[in-house]
């Protein structure tokens, strides 16, 4: 009985933090398209984005998890698409998400743009049969319950920018709520996906005649249904040198992040570790939590793109 306790009391968590980690905050400056629809083709350039992470590297069964996305120009500049797909694993669960976006822009002069973005999602989340460890081969999860499970969304943004010097924008994700229609076997149990908004930023300072630019960038998300309020947020600086190079640092839950990368004509390679503060886990075993590489290749796939190469 107590072990049937256990499964129905950890199993519904690791669903919800398997759905919710679709839209986790991803260390490296890999662009606003990560957290808003309308963010798709926003510097008016196609672009390819890949993006691993690893958290409590030691730790048996730590949450991994990647990402690719690439957004283009269609053949009218006033309209852009983009798509994404994200992998994360944590524990005994795995979870994938799939995406296509729409975007439309309208030029408000002076080289600024407001951009609406639509998308479809498709999801899904399964429980490796590998990773558990059952006392009791018969508990009625393993023997009857459901493996895994699928469902459509749709997500729709908003941005208001200026192609590489400022861009804010709003988001509403898994605006339909998709609910699952697999038994899981938790009693009282709402196999339903939260609604998730989020807010973003970015703002670039030249200096030198512009041989170095400050990029500074904000991210905050939050759900909705939430028992308790709880704003997840993120803040980086980043210096770039020429597109040689860049440095930076930030912070995002409980970690001050070191950021560094460089430029190969088009091409690029970041770095972003987490060095924890404030939390008992770094204090007592890890100091440095969390590693995060990515490469982005650019493309000139928009008329404007073209014209300055």
């Amino acid at each position: 009985m107590k072990r049937r306790f256990l499964t129905l009391l950890i199993l519904p968590l690791a669903i919800l933090g398997s759905v919710q980690a679709q839209h986790r905050m991803w260390g490296n400056p890999i662009g606003p398209y990560a957290y808003n629809p309308a963010g798709a083709n926003v510097n008016d350039m196609g672009e390819i984005i890949a993006s691993y992470y690893m958290t409590y590297v030691d730790a048996k069964q730590a949450p991994q998890g990647a990402l690719l996305l690439g957004s283009t120009s269609l053949p009218f500049d006033n309209m852009g698409a983009g798509f994404r797909f994200d992998y994360e694993t944590g524990g005994v669960m795995k979870n994938i998400m799939a995406e296509a976006t729409y975007v439309y822009k309208l030029n408000i002069g002076r080289q600024n743009k407001l951009a609406f973005g639509l998308s479809g999602t498709y999801n899904q989340t399964f429980l490796d049969r590998s990773k558990v460890v059952a006392k009791d081969g018969n508990d009625p999860f393993l023997v009857s319950g459901t493996e895994s499970d699928f469902w459509f969304d749709f997500n729709f943004g908003v941005s208001f920018y200026k192609p590489n010097h400022y861009y804010v924008g709003l988001a509403a994700y898994n605006i339909a709520g998709g609910q699952s229609t697999a038994d899981w076997k938790i009693a009282g149990f709402e196999e339903r996906t939260s609604r998730l908004f989020t807010a973003s930023g970015m703002y670039m300072f030249d200096f030198i005649n512009g041989d170095l630019k400050l990029e500074l960038t904000a991210n905050g998300m939050f759900y909705l249904p939430q028992d308790k309020f709880t704003l997840v947020y993120d803040a980086n600086a980043r210096a770039i040198y020429k597109k040689i190079c860049w440095l930076g640092t930030g912070y995002t839950e409980n970690m001050v992040k070191v950021l560094a990368g460089v430029y190969v004509q088009n091409f690029s390679i970041g770095y972003a570790g987490g060095i924890g503060v404030a939390n008992d886990i770094t204090t007592y075993s890890y100091s440095f939590p969390r590693h995060e590489v990515f490469l982005r290749l650019e493309l000139n796939t928009s008329k404007s793109s073209k014209n300055k190469r």
